[in-house]
């Protein structure tokens, strides 16, 4: 992920990657400046929480061409929601 630049559309609904694996995910994409990504599905995601939430934050900020982002039925919390 750190050098894709062809990818646009993931559909990660229902993995369980954990909290070191999403985190080492959206920071590569965080770091990726050729990244298209345009839409992520990551609805029922429990393994997405305030920490993840955070360094997807960061990613999202820095995203020029993200459109879409489906996080629905996750346990991102109050501090998450925050970031």
């Amino acid at each position: 992920l750190r050098g894709n630049g062809v990818l646009k559309n993931i559909d990660l609904r229902g993995n369980s990657l954990g909290t070191e694996g999403w985190c080492a995910i959206f920071a590569a994409l965080r770091d990726n400046k050729e990244n298209k990504i345009e839409s992520w599905d990551l609805s029922g995601q429990i393994s997405i929480n305030a920490e993840v939430a955070k360094v997807l934050a960061e990613y999202v900020s820095v995203s020029g061409v993200l459109t879409e982002l489906r996080l629905g039925a996750n346990k991102i919390g109050d501090e998450g929601a925050k970031a």
